[in-house]
């Protein structure tokens, strides 16, 4: 096979296998932030506090309940 053939196969092996990958992490960003929701909705509906891997302050350090 010729080097310009493989060199015109390449950019577009390349999209497909990013394509994918990024169908895969959206996939995943997608179901980690519904079950994220339905653990707010949840602990809301019942009065329950969030599990503590879940709150954060607002710059993304976990909170403690020390004051």
């Amino acid at each position: 096979m010729p080097v310009k053939n493989v060199a015109k196969v390449v950019p577009v092996v390349g999209v497909l296998i990013g394509a994918g990958m990024n169908s895969a992490v959206l996939s995943r960003v997608a179901t980690e932030a519904q079950r994220y929701c339905q653990t707010r909705f949840l602990c809301d509906k019942y009065g329950l506090p969030l599990p503590a891997a879940l709150v954060t302050d607002q710059d993304g350090t976990p909170q403690t309940d020390a004051t």
